[in-house]
């Protein structure tokens, strides 16, 4: 197996002689472009490509129940934008645009922005399908920051982002607000976290094989109260980063353990078979409804055609 399942027979904590890793979960730019996004070698999921679950033009946008009315969902979308960088930061590319249609009237909403499937945090050859910038990141201790560039037009809205753990639990990280205009990186502190190893529990934990912990995006979030004027809200992304410390680090072993047993894998192989599973239930209704309104419109195009005939007929005959 890859780094993904590097064992140790040593403490089970973050390696702090290893300092703090800084990893891009999200790069918008990367997703904003679809040759970054082909499939790689042994990839079992076929039935969704990589490029439709993340390309930025295929994000949806979930309102909450209340501000689900159908202008409200029918304004709301993401599209892939053109950004020409920002002094140095980052070169010019892709990033993410939001709009929001938040309901006109003065009560609490919010809009959470994802993609249209739900990423596989095991998905593809050994768990690396959505790693390096496509919303997954493997061996994640402790989380010291998390950081985003957003693009703020003054509006009084809070931002969040929502990360989900390798047991499906959610976690919401409160960014700040969008409250300025222009390019802003935000970021969330961990105050709990303590760089000091002697100030830190230290036990020993199982190793080999128990599964290496790992994070994925789950969706960006934006809250509006209902003290802030509703309607059409703005802003773009360009990327999420998590700085935090490694759970394992790499270390000659005599012994292959996941070679001799291969837990892990049988482990990795159940989770793809479920996330594959409720993958293939969404795209089965979405394409049955894709249908459905595709033969409503064709019924509807023969019935206006029929329409149009009659009325030609009438005419010629009153002529």
């Amino acid at each position: 197996m890859k780094k993904l399942f590097v064992v140790l027979t040593s403490i089970f904590i973050a390696a702090s002689a290893y300092g703090l890793t800084n990893s891009v979960l999200i790069d918008f730019a990367l997703t904003g472009n679809a040759d970054n996004l082909q499939g790689g070698e042994g990839d079992t999921n076929e039935l969704v490509p990589v490029a439709e679950n993340l390309y930025n033009d295929n994000w949806v946008v979930w309102l909450n129940e209340s501000a689900r009315l159908t202008e409200n969902r029918r304004n709301s979308y993401v599209t892939n934008v053109d950004s020409k960088g920002n002094n140095g930061a980052w070169e010019a590319g892709k990033v993410l645009g939001i709009r929001v249609h938040f309901p006109l009237a003065a009560w609490n909403s919010y809009a959470l922005v994802k993609p249209v499937y739900e990423l596989e945090m095991y998905g593809g050859t050994d768990g690396t399908k959505y790693t390096e910038g496509k919303g997954v990141i493997h061996n994640v201790g402790e989380i010291k920051s998390i950081s985003s560039w957003i693009y703020g037009r003054n509006f009084l809205v809070s931002y969040f982002i929502n990360l989900q753990n390798e047991f499906g639990e959610l976690k919401s990280y409160p960014m700040g607000t969008v409250y300025f205009n222009g390019w802003r990186q935000v970021r969330w502190e961990n105050r709990e976290y303590l760089p000091n190893v002697r100030d830190r529990v230290l036990v020993r934990e199982p190793l080999y094989p128990r599964m290496v912990p790992s994070i994925k995006l789950d969706s960006l979030g934006f809250y509006r109260t209902k003290d802030t004027v509703g309607g059409d809200f703005i802003t773009y992304v360009k990327d999420v980063t998590v700085e935090y410390d490694v759970v394992v680090v790499d270390a000659e072993e005599d012994i292959d353990d996941e070679g001799t047993w291969q837990i892990l894998k049988t482990e990795n192989d159940r989770k793809q078979a479920i996330e594959a599973a409720r993958i293939r239930e969404q795209a089965e209704l979405r394409d049955l409804e894709q249908r459905r309104i595709g033969d409503g419109t064709q019924e509807q195009g023969t019935a206006d055609n029929a329409a149009a005939a009659d009325t030609g007929a009438a005419q010629e005959q009153a002529q």
